[in-house]
Formats: structure tokens, sequence, C-alpha cells
């Protein structure tokens, strides 16, 4: 359910595309495209991406995983969608000691501050609705309390 209502955050964010780019996923996931090259070049970013001419791509799938489930394994599903033309060089990673860092708490972090946002919005609604009727019921009983005792004078005045 989870990975459904991300996957369908992640096409609406790519225009209904499956992949996506290294700007677009940096407002996802908050690495610069800068750093993403860096990364890329040294093989370790945790992220598989695709060589598509001189650009380069994320699938949607493989960013949703790594999100979900800090998995670093290349979808199969974007290769049926976006074929890479067979005349690229097959990249030579350099084997790097150092684990791939996992990011996915990043987009964990982000959620959970737009949850506290948005409560807190709410709270704030609730709050000036409060006060509104806090205010309105001050001024109904002074209201009353004002017509209620001329009221009442008028009458004792006429019987005596």
């Amino acid at each position: 359910m989870v990975e459904e209502q991300l996957l369908n955050y992640l096409k609406e964010k790519t225009k209904g595309k499956l992949l996506m780019s290294p700007e677009q996923l940096a407002e996802e996931i908050g690495i610069p495209t800068k750093q993403q090259s860096k990364l890329r070049k040294e093989g370790r970013f945790p992220i598989p991406f695709k060589n598509i001419g001189r650009l380069v791509y994320y699938s949607i799938y493989d960013v949703a995983n790594f999100l979900l489930n800090g998995e670093t394994t290349p979808s199969e599903e974007v290769q049926e969608v976006a074929p890479v033309s067979t005349a690229t060089k097959p990249k030579v990673r350099k084997s790097t000691s150092s684990p791939v860092q996992d990011l996915s708490h990043i987009f964990m972090i982000r959620a959970f501050a737009q949850s506290l946002e948005d409560r807190a919005t709410t709270m704030l609604q609730l709050s000036d609705s409060l006060k509104k009727y806090a205010n309105s019921y001050e001024l109904k009983d002074r209201f009353e309390q004002k017509f209620s005792s001329k009221g009442s004078q008028s009458t004792n005045d006429g019987k005596i």
C-alpha cells in the first residue's frame, strides 16, 4: 500500500514518466546534483542509475525501493520501458570498502515533518475557533445580563 502510494507520488512528480532526473531526485532525497554526480563517479551512490546518451536518469521503482527498504538492487521494470542503448560502454565500478549509505531516513524525516506541520496548522485553526467561540459566548452573556436586568427593572418600576 505504502509502496503504491510512493510510486504514485513519484509518477506525479515526474509527470507520469518512469524515470527521474538528478534534479528531481535531489528534491526528494536532499542530495544536490553535484554530490550525486561525485558519488556516482566514485561508485558509492546507493540508487542505481541509467545513462541515456549523456544524461543520467533514475528509475522511480529503484528510488521507491531505496526510500522504503534501503535496498539498491536495480529493478527490471524500467528496463522494459526505457531500454538503454547497446552501444554504450560497460561501466567499470571501483570496488570500495565502505558500505552503501542508507538515505531512506531523509524521506521518513520529511514525511514526519510534514505530518507535524499539518497537525500544528490544525491545532492553530482549532485554537482560533475556540477563541471565537469563547468571545461570542462572552458577548452573549453580556447581552443577556444587560437586557435582562433592564427588563426586570422596568417591570418592577411599573408595579411600585
